[in-house]
């Protein structure tokens, strides 16, 4: 009975994240500054959250990790809706600090490198039975370093056929890089720092 209910209680769950899911979606393809960006950007979002549904059946991640799929999931859409070069609250700060550039790509690009993390590490521990331990941690951070990479690559091939960088360089020739260096970066700061809190999730699954 205690299983029953407690399984019931983690559905609510999943389906209130997937509503709020949907309701941040809908927000942000309200008016957005640019519908092709819009479309490039949370075309991804859509294909990823797909995904989850189809595989809900057959693994279900934890709820701390769903937690932070959302979140990734409403800063991508944020990202989508302004463009990444152009959010109002990163532009302010760019203001009042004179800064070079709107700095919400960087943000961005870090929270893609340490939330993916998350969900490559549980797929790894769960999924393939990979013990924890360095060499886990080792291929956590090349995993989410390529797909990073991978990204960026399409970036540079929508560029190219577009002839316009849907998330604007903001005059940074080494844009590309320094998105991968966030996400590199982030990746890292999961396997090294926050490993712990996501395995008391873990644990609490056996």
């Amino acid at each position: 009975m205690n299983g029953a209910k407690k399984d019931n209680k983690t559905g609510k769950i999943h389906i209130i994240l997937l509503i709020l899911a949907n309701i941040v979606f809908v927000l942000s393809a309200i008016k957005p500054k640019s519908y092709l960006v819009w479309l490039l950007e949370a075309f991804p979002v859509f294909i990823g959250v797909i995904i989850l549904i189809f595989t809900y059946k057959k693994f279900r991640f934890t709820n701390f990790v769903y937690i932070l799929i959302l979140i990734l999931i409403s800063l991508m859409l944020i990202g989508a809706h302004y463009t990444y070069g152009d959010v109002p609250l990163f532009n302010w700060i760019k203001e009042v600090y004179g800064l070079r550039r709107n700095h919400y790509d960087r943000v961005g690009h870090f929270v893609q490198g340490l939330i993916p993390a998350f969900i490559v590490r549980e797929i790894l521990i769960r999924k393939l039975k990979l013990k924890k331990g360095i060499i886990l941690g080792i291929l956590v951070i090349c995993i989410c370093l390529s797909l990073s990479a991978f990204y960026e690559l399409i970036e540079w091939g929508v560029s190219s056929l577009s002839g316009e960088s849907f998330l604007g360089l903001q005059g940074d020739k080494w844009d590309a890089q320094w998105d991968m260096f966030w996400a590199l970066t982030g990746a890292i700061i999961t396997v090294t720092m926050l490993y712990k809190v996501h395995d008391k999730y873990i644990d609490k699954l056996f």
